[in-house]
């Protein structure tokens, strides 16, 4: 037979209440060591709270859906995981659905969190909003990260980095190595934030003088063999840059690490040395462009930042379904490895 959670409160000596604030988080704050005799009875007896119970009667099922499109990706991987520590600092566990950027199973991940009563939702992709809106779920508590659209809803909350001050940076950097003939491997069109970092990057361009002609612009998906594929279009004989008569790039502006780490291959491959033949700056400043060869410069996204801003706006929005979204946009900074030809890696 499950255990009560009467039976918890009898064996700490307190009040079914003070088991629920315990359990929930609140509404009321609970003293030290009431909290100690409630944990220890919940220990002893196994005692768990039936969420969906809960929920069905009008509570929190203090659980948070997440869709993401791959953790194969690092970025992904990284905002998962300081997602989940977050979350879990905050007695909230989180569900993750990875789509692959599948519709299909995009709606499957939904509908499954939407039955499931889970108390909100974290989106990684501006298009899972029309899946989510035509789900008719227009009560619960929704926030955007990363690939936010411009035509979001208000009533979304959204955190992401400013793509284009980030691709300005990354550019910029390159400028100041002498590069004037950058290319740009940029993200799948017609991502929003792939557009952004063209922004930025072609801002940076016009700024100073440099070539941001179309044919410098290759898109392709956020991986390895994508950043590949990019890389040998606009760099191998057949390219449209060449044959549109675009000198060839002596650097990069590459809108992913994933991508990056197919573009330092395909470089290989086509006898070019990196940094010495073609530099290369990337975005995101994942742990895992310190392991390339060579490490990778790249505009770091601040990971855990987005993730305490973004739990703290769900959670916010969910307890006071009043309170009005959040627009937060972020300013990466540099992280400094060997792929654009500095000398010593920096942080």
């Amino acid at each position: 037979m499950a255990v009560t959670r009467a039976e918890v409160a009898t064996l700490a000596g307190v009040s079914p209440a003070v088991v629920s604030y315990v359990i929930n988080g609140g509404p009321r704050p609970v003293a030290a060591q009431t909290r100690l005799r409630v944990e220890a009875a919940i220990d002893e007896l196994g005692y768990r709270p039936n969420r969906i119970a809960a929920a069905l009667r009008g509570g929190m099922t203090r659980s948070i859906g997440l869709l993401t499109p791959s953790p194969g990706n690092p970025f992904f991987a990284e905002l998962s995981e300081a997602l989940v520590r977050e979350l879990f600092n905050r007695g909230n566990t989180l569900s993750v659905g990875i789509t692959d950027d599948d519709i299909s199973r995009e709606r499957l991940y939904l509908r499954s969190f939407v039955d499931r009563r889970v108390d909100g939702i974290i989106l990684t992709s501006a298009q899972a909003v029309t899946t989510l809106r035509e789900l008719q779920a227009p009560e619960l508590p929704v926030l955007v990260m990363d690939r936010v659209g411009q035509d979001d809803t208000p009533t979304f909350s959204r955190v992401h980095v400013d793509n284009a001050h980030g691709a300005r940076l990354a550019t910029e950097h390159l400028q100041g190595h002498g590069h004037r003939v950058i290319g740009c491997i940029a993200g799948p069109w017609p991502v929003p934030l792939s557009d952004e970092r063209v922004r930025g990057w072609r801002e940076q361009q016009e700024r100073h003088g440099g070539d941001h002609r179309p044919a410098l612009v290759e898109h392709a998906e956020f991986s390895e063999s994508g950043g590949y594929a990019a890389a040998w279009a606009l760099l191998g004989p057949d390219s449209r840059r060449g044959a549109s008569g675009v000198p060839m790039p002596t650097a990069l502006f590459v809108a992913s690490d994933s991508q990056a780490l197919g573009v330092i291959l395909a470089c290989r491959d086509r006898g070019l040395r990196v940094p010495e033949d073609i530099a290369i700056v990337s975005f995101d400043g994942t742990a895992s462009g310190r392991y390339a060869n060579p490490p990778l410069t790249s505009l770091r996204q601040p990971v855990v930042d987005m993730a305490l801003l973004a739990v703290g706006a769900l959670l916010e929005r969910i307890h006071d379904p009043t309170l009005a979204p959040m627009h937060e946009a972020l300013k990466g900074n540099l992280v400094i490895g060997q792929s654009c030809g500095c000398s010593t890696p920096v942080g």
